[in-house]
């Protein structure tokens, strides 16, 4: 019985925080997919991404299903929106605040398949999009290569609309 009242105290402490408390220190972008697909072996995948801002460090997660078992996947955010043309996605976002190498500039979610072909990644940068500039993110065929950011041919893309949050 006091298990019952403790759960019940707990869900009463969650509702009554205000909305705007939470939502005030956190913002969050979402998209789901893929877009397109630009390769037909891949037609099969679903897409989610999902990224959110606080304090000054964005946290961006892609979580992808169907992909073939045992692989590993470069992922980037990228510049564009997808397209049916697999550079419509434009390049990789680079934060113009940023200094270091590729990897500090940019979002990089490499992701390995399980056995069943899903795939989970999490990333967080020390900075925040600039509102507009980056629209995607794109799966390919190859990791990343850690020296030039390349990652072989685009396979799917899911657009996100990163950090535009009108009214924050």
């Amino acid at each position: 019985m006091s298990r019952i009242r403790t759960t019940i105290a707990a869900a009463v402490a969650v509702v009554t925080v205000p909305g705007a408390a939470v939502a005030g220190t956190m913002l969050v972008d979402h998209g789901r997919g893929p877009t397109y697909t630009h390769d037909a072996a891949y037609a099969g995948i679903t897409t989610q991404v999902h990224a959110w801002t606080r304090g000054g460090a964005t946290t961006v997660r892609l979580m992808v299903n169907g992909l073939p078992p045992g692989r590993t996947f470069g992922a980037h955010v990228h510049t564009g929106t997808c397209g049916s043309d697999p550079t419509a996605s434009g390049g990789h976002y680079q934060h113009a605040g940023a200094a270091g190498s590729l990897a500090q500039r940019e979002v990089w979610l490499d992701v390995t398949s399980d056995d069943e072909g899903r795939g989970v990644t999490t990333t967080t940068v020390p900075w925040t999009f600039t509102p507009g500039a980056a629209g995607s993110v794109v799966i390919h065929a190859l990791p990343t290569d850690p020296s030039t950011g390349a990652a072989g041919a685009r396979l799917a893309c899911t657009s996100v609309s990163f950090g535009d949050h009108e009214g924050h």
